[in-house]
């Protein structure tokens, strides 16, 4: 019987929960991967994917261990899809889900529809993304959902009406302005994230690129429109995050195809951001400052990605439990030898506590197309049949 697309997902979910010593959570993030997946888990991984860029094969499916004292979860982020694929069909795709995890797990979709005439998708913009979804699963609680909405990805003035419009009605009027103060001119707006929750704690992250030069100073600038600068947060990532790129060299005979995958790759897509996250109700909003690192467009191979993240999981004093989790969750997504493999790893972040353990976040592609089609999220000829898709979307949730 061949595997479809459902199949791999959820042994990808299955191996992650077992090699993360989260094995209690298997069964209900298994079922509701399959509920995220229904628009693409009937297809088969043999034929070619369909335009995602969510990881670097255009497989519709990350997922992500959270490591602390133990390893406290885990989150799958998901792209619904539509055929044809076009902004708006995958638009309509994305509302449809967010109904179906409302209904089944009670998420709360009133900020989403507050803004839906502001983030959906805009044909002339050619957005490479409607939205993703997010689950998370930790032992003894409910599963909690997010969205991220595409914003721009343009400059900052070209991003300021609209990012500031959409802040204001989701209750943080000003807030742009100190946003942007921080930024560079190279930098840009890419995502909005929702929890899609009510009350005093449910977030809103805005995310910002970084495309220049990575510098401790830089990063440092970002952590001060947060209340915990003090923890050095986005210094010690640059600094590891800059001997990871020092040390960073093709090993052995690589075809040139794969040099040249790797370099688009390396050229087009963002290797570090920011996002600042804020509650609402509070005097100063902003409560917190994370960045994140795309291992994808760093690492050569998952052997570097991995140097990285055990550099971070030094510097973070992560415990010998959690790192031991992180080791297992890492060769199950490595079918070999970390020097001979690519893309595994596609993300970490990790944030220090004033108050107790630091996080650590580590992102994992299951690479359901990449052994078969390659890098396939940089492929021009799928990117314009996406762009010119008739699907118009209704724009309505």
């Amino acid at each position: 019987m061949n595997q479809t697309c459902a199949d791999l997902a959820e042994a990808a979910v299955r191996g992650l929960c077992a090699a993360g010593d989260l094995g209690d959570l298997a069964d209900q993030a298994v079922a509701d991967v399959r509920l995220m997946g229904e628009s693409w888990g009937h297809r088969s991984p043999d034929a070619p994917p369909a335009w995602s860029t969510l990881t670097a094969d255009s497989t519709p499916l990350e997922l992500s261990v959270v490591l602390g004292e133990r390893p406290l979860g885990l989150r799958a982020s998901v792209e619904a899809q539509a055929e044809p694929g076009s902004p708006g069909s995958y638009w309509d795709s994305a509302l449809k889900l967010s109904e179906r995890l409302s209904a089944v797990h009670g998420l709360d979709l009133s900020r989403l529809r507050r803004i839906e005439h502001l983030v959906a998708p805009r044909p002339a913009d050619r957005p490479p993304m409607a939205a993703f979804h997010t689950l998370g699963w930790v032992p003894g609680r409910r599963p909690e959902g997010k969205i991220h909405l595409w914003l721009a990805g343009g400059s900052r003035s070209a991003t300021a009406a609209r990012t500031d419009a959409v802040l204001t009605a989701l209750g943080f009027p000003g807030q742009w302005q100190v946003v942007a103060d921080a930024m560079d001119d190279d930098d840009t707006v890419s995502y909005l994230c929702l929890d899609l929750a009510a009350g005093p704690l449910a977030r809103t992250k805005l995310y910002v690129q970084h495309r220049g030069s990575l510098t401790p100073d830089k990063l440092a600038r970002w952590d001060r429109l947060g209340p915990s600068a003090e923890l050095d947060d986005g210094p010690t990532m640059a600094r590891i995050a800059a001997r990871a790129w020092e040390r960073s060299a093709w090993q052995g005979e690589v075809p040139s195809r794969t040099r040249l995958e790797w370099r688009s790759n390396h050229r087009r897509f963002w290797s570090y951001g920011t996002y600042v996250s804020f509650l609402p109700g509070r005097a100063r909003p902003i409560e917190s400052v994370m960045h994140q690192f795309g291992l994808t467009p760093r690492s050569r191979s998952d052997a570097e990605a991995q140097w990285m993240v055990r550099e971070v999981l030094d510097a973070y004093d992560v415990s010998p439990e959690s790192r031991a989790a992180y080791e297992r969750c890492a060769r199950f997504f490595m079918s070999g030898d970390a020097g001979d493999e690519m893309y595994a790893h596609s993300f970490l972040s990790a944030q220090r506590s004033v108050d107790g353990p630091a996080r650590v976040a580590v992102y994992f592609n299951p690479r359901m197309f990449f052994r078969r089609h390659g890098l396939s999220n940089g492929d021009l000829a799928l990117a314009e049949r996406f762009h010119g898709g008739n699907g118009a979307g209704s724009g309505t949730c």
